[in-house]
Protein backbone atom coordinates (compact mmCIF):
# COMPACT_ATOMS: atom_id res chain seq x y z
CA UNK A 1 0.00 0.00 0.00
CA UNK A 2 1.11 3.74 -0.66
CA UNK A 3 0.15 6.63 1.35
CA UNK A 4 0.20 10.28 -0.09
CA UNK A 5 0.83 12.99 2.16
CA UNK A 6 0.94 16.56 1.37
CA UNK A 7 3.42 18.93 2.95
CA UNK A 8 0.27 20.61 4.53
CA UNK A 9 -0.57 17.19 6.61
CA UNK A 10 -3.37 16.17 4.46
CA UNK A 11 -3.37 12.57 2.88
CA UNK A 12 -3.46 13.04 -0.67
CA UNK A 13 -4.45 9.50 -0.99
CA UNK A 14 -3.69 5.96 -0.98
CA UNK A 15 -3.28 3.02 -3.41
CA UNK A 16 -3.67 -1.08 -2.23
CA UNK A 17 -1.19 -2.45 -4.61
CA UNK A 18 -2.18 -5.94 -3.91
CA UNK A 19 -4.34 -8.08 -1.75
CA UNK A 20 -5.80 -11.17 -1.29
CA UNK A 21 -8.82 -10.34 0.11
CA UNK A 22 -12.12 -12.10 -0.14
CA UNK A 23 -13.98 -11.22 -3.87
CA UNK A 24 -16.83 -9.11 -2.83
CA UNK A 25 -16.00 -8.15 0.71
CA UNK A 26 -12.27 -7.13 1.48
CA UNK A 27 -11.58 -7.15 -2.17
CA UNK A 28 -13.18 -4.36 -2.42
CA UNK A 29 -10.63 -2.12 -0.76
CA UNK A 30 -8.97 -0.72 -3.46
CA UNK A 31 -12.08 0.84 -4.69
CA UNK A 32 -12.80 4.47 -5.13
CA UNK A 33 -16.01 4.18 -2.84
CA UNK A 34 -13.76 2.65 0.56
CA UNK A 35 -10.10 3.83 -0.66
CA UNK A 36 -11.26 7.55 -0.92
CA UNK A 37 -12.40 7.99 2.16
CA UNK A 38 -9.06 9.47 2.49
CA UNK A 39 -8.11 11.62 0.27
CA UNK A 40 -8.56 14.84 1.94
CA UNK A 41 -8.54 13.75 5.73
CA UNK A 42 -6.06 15.13 8.02
CA UNK A 43 -2.79 13.31 8.66
CA UNK A 44 -4.00 11.94 12.31
CA UNK A 45 -5.44 9.06 14.05
CA UNK A 46 -8.06 7.67 11.78
CA UNK A 47 -10.49 5.59 13.22
CA UNK A 48 -13.36 3.22 11.69
CA UNK A 49 -16.56 3.17 12.18
CA UNK A 50 -19.74 1.03 10.52
CA UNK A 51 -21.99 4.20 10.37
CA UNK A 52 -21.75 7.16 7.98
CA UNK A 53 -18.56 9.05 9.67
CA UNK A 54 -19.72 12.22 11.26
CA UNK A 55 -16.05 13.29 12.39
CA UNK A 56 -13.16 14.89 10.14
CA UNK A 57 -10.97 11.73 11.32
CA UNK A 58 -13.62 8.65 10.75
CA UNK A 59 -13.41 5.87 7.89
CA UNK A 60 -17.12 3.76 7.34
CA UNK A 61 -15.64 0.21 7.03
CA UNK A 62 -16.69 -1.63 4.49
CA UNK A 63 -19.86 -3.79 5.12
CA UNK A 64 -19.36 -7.54 5.81
CA UNK A 65 -15.04 -6.58 6.13
CA UNK A 66 -14.78 -4.92 9.03
CA UNK A 67 -11.35 -6.31 9.69
CA UNK A 68 -9.91 -5.63 6.33
CA UNK A 69 -11.23 -1.96 6.64
CA UNK A 70 -9.54 -1.67 10.25
CA UNK A 71 -6.00 -2.94 8.12
CA UNK A 72 -6.13 -0.51 6.02
CA UNK A 73 -6.82 2.37 8.27
CA UNK A 74 -3.61 0.90 10.88
CA UNK A 75 -1.61 0.89 7.60
CA UNK A 76 -2.36 4.55 7.14
CA UNK A 77 -2.04 5.30 10.43
CA UNK A 78 1.21 3.75 10.72
CA UNK A 79 2.32 5.44 7.77
CA UNK A 80 1.15 8.93 9.20
CA UNK A 81 3.56 8.50 11.85
CA UNK A 82 6.28 7.64 10.35
CA UNK A 83 5.89 11.01 8.36
CA UNK A 84 5.47 12.74 11.54
CA UNK A 85 8.96 11.28 12.99
CA UNK A 86 11.02 11.60 9.80
CA UNK A 87 9.80 14.01 6.94
CA UNK A 88 7.32 16.37 8.41
CA UNK A 89 8.64 20.27 8.21
CA UNK A 90 11.00 19.24 5.69
CA UNK A 91 13.29 17.19 8.72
Amino acid sequence: MMVGITTDGKISGIKIIEHAETPGLGALAPEPKFSGQFSGKPAKELTVVKAVPSADNQIEAITGATITSKAVTTGVNEAVKFFDANLKGGK
